[in-house]
């Protein structure tokens, strides 16, 4: 078993859908059903903190169950021009009509950061939301924000408790490279990650972290690439450390992800990965499948691969997310090619074990890898009871046969019910054996056993 303090041996009991009793002299009661993990790991459930699934929350929390993830935290997905509360509303009300096989919480994302005021804000709080969304980038979908809507957004969230995401890629020179692209007489599916250049995440995720400072608010940013995105999320928080004579924490530990990492305006900086940047890098762009790996930031350097990496083993990056497209966004007609027309990587079902397999040949410990895919993101929003295995937390169980043999899109490790993508046929080293949501089993030796529709809304704890 795989606790917070490390991977131990013993037994794990859940009864009325939470752990009741973790360790060496566990044994089953009468009337107990048993699941014999010999030889296997056995892990909290994954909490994949980076989702975009109410298009299709049956088949993407149902694939999240079958490659371990037990906790979705998905985007509210508002339609144009919906506000942040109405559409937050929906997403529960989706949810809690029986439509999602995992426990679901829910990002506020906001469309119109502009015109959000304090009063949107305590309205998602009200609902349940456990942070905001906004982006520096996407004018041409009308949804980016302007340096001022942007610190309006930080400083409303920050006197209400609530973390604040910012997609960071500076728009504007996005927008720039676009036209200039535009007019070129040939374009390629690769034009697309060319007009996003790792300089564009860079500049956002400064500008990001001086207003985070400013406006003293909790900044988690989502899917970083690129090297340079990670020295300023090290920097910042280095900076907080001196000016309060401690040392950077660096790592998600027992006590909540981010609680020594704070900027320099007090407010915790968590950084995420995604899973899509760990494994491939913009190589694939030359490729016939160039296609199945458009996505927003584009994959990267060998070397900001490298990078990233690191930042995963040292503690750098606090989670990491699948950010699961359960539909593709429409690729800007200016420089969309005739090989596709969109972009966003269906990943929830795959984020898991290629992480778990990715990170046992990297070397990187066991309980490392569980802080990154369960706790990490369980603390980053505020749910206790998920993503650890002790006492008094949810029963969500993953059984993890190191092991085995597995190829992604079959069996257990589907990489997502939204649309196959771009991992079908990847071998890994283990597979996922067993899952169950708060001690119900869904998964059971690769075949679907439990319920499609008990899935919950989640509330943070702030």
């Amino acid at each position: 078993m795989v606790s917070p303090g490390g991977p131990t041996a013993g037994g794990l009991r859940v009864a009325d859908g939470v752990v009741a009793e973790i360790g060496p002299e566990v044994a089953a009661g009468p009337g107990d059903g048993v699941v014999d993990a010999g030889g296997c790991l056995v892990l909290p459930g994954g909490v994949d903190p980076h989702c975009h699934v109410m298009a299709d929350l049956a088949g993407a929390s149902r694939a999240a169950a079958m490659g371990g993830t037990t906790t979705v935290l998905s985007f509210s997905s508002p339609e144009a021009g919906e506000a942040p509360g109405p559409a937050l509303r929906r997403a529960r009300d989706a949810v809690a009509g029986g439509g999602s096989a995992t426990d679901v919480g829910l990002h506020a994302a906001c469309y119109q950061p502009d015109e959000l005021s304090g009063d949107d804000v305590s309205e998602v709080v009200a609902l349940g939301a456990d942070a905001l969304k906004v982006f520096l980038a996407y004018p041409e979908l009308g949804i980016m924000a302007s340096g001022g809507g942007l610190y309006r957004a930080m400083r409303h969230a920050a006197r209400r408790g609530l973390p604040v995401q910012v997609h960071c890629e500076d728009g504007e020179l996005i927008e720039a490279l676009v036209e200039e692209a535009a007019t070129a007489p040939t374009r390629s599916t690769a034009t697309f990650a060319q007009v996003r250049p790792a300089v564009a995440e860079e500049l956002a995720v400064t500008r990001v972290l001086a207003f985070a400072a400013l406006a003293g608010a909790d900044c988690y940013l989502p899917h970083l690439s690129t090297a340079g995105a990670l020295d300023a999320v090290r920097s910042a928080r280095s900076r907080a450390a001196r000016a309060e004579g401690r040392g950077a924490k660096r790592g998600v530990g027992s006590s909540g992800a981010g609680e020594g990492n704070r900027g320099p305006g007090g407010g915790r900086v968590l950084a995420e990965a995604c899973v899509h940047h760990i494994v491939a890098d913009e190589g694939v762009y030359a490729t016939p499948a160039a296609q199945d790996w458009l996505v927003a930031p584009p994959l990267r350097s060998a070397a900001d691969v490298a990078a990233l990496g690191s930042a995963l083993a040292d503690g750098t990056v606090d989670t990491v997310g699948s950010d699961h497209s359960a539909v593709p966004t429409p690729v800007d007609p200016r420089i969309a090619s005739s090989s596709g027309s969109g972009y966003g990587i269906p990943g929830i079902g795959a984020r898991l074990p290629l992480l778990l397999s990715w990170g046992a040949a990297a070397g990187l410990p066991i309980g490392r890898l569980v802080q990154l895919v369960s706790s990490g993101p369980a603390d980053a929003f505020g749910y206790p009871a998920k993503g650890r295995l002790v006492p008094g937390a949810d029963g969500d169980v993953v059984v993890w046969d190191p092991s085995a043999r597995s190829v992604l899109g079959v069996g257990p490790v589907a990489p997502g019910g939204s649309g196959q993508g771009p991992y079908v046929g990847w071998e890994l080293a283990g597979g996922v054996r067993f899952v169950c949501v708060r001690g119900v089993p869904l998964v059971g030796d690769g075949a679907w056993v439990g319920p499609a529709d008990g899935g919950r809304v989640l509330t943070p704890r702030r």
